[in-house]
């Protein structure tokens, strides 16, 4: 139960520490404008949760989105199976990210930066 290329996030066990996933799904990458990875954003389907994950780090992962068991409160997640990021340059050459997790009947607007979700219809 990780994502690897090099293991980016979890990779000690299935579980629901801020180290461990259960079912995760497909990574989106959150990059600098200079094209540097930022954090990895995956969705851990099996904890109803998006992770996200220092790239330097594995263990540094903090959730964003869900992690209050499952459901479709605005601060639960139904077993999100991808993730949508969008990031826009602004004129201090700094980024902003959001993404959009979605499964299971649910989905979710994160605001990657403020580390906020909000659920969607």
């Amino acid at each position: 139960h990780r994502v690897q290329r090099t293991t980016v996030a979890g990779g000690n066990g299935q579980g629901s520490a801020a180290d461990q996933l259960s079912g995760p799904m497909v990574p989106a990458v959150e990059q600098a404008p200079d094209g540097s990875v930022v954090a990895y954003l995956v969705t851990d389907s099996g904890n109803h949760r998006v992770q996200r994950c220092a790239p330097a780090d594995i263990g540094a992962c903090t959730t964003v989105a869900g992690g209050n068991g499952q459901g479709g409160a605005a601060n639960q997640l139904d077993s999100p199976q991808g993730i949508a990021l969008e990031q826009a340059s602004t004129s201090n050459s700094s980024t902003s990210s959001a993404c959009t997790a979605a499964g299971g009947g649910s989905a979710a607007a994160i605001d990657v930066s403020a580390r906020s979700a909000q659920a969607v219809s």
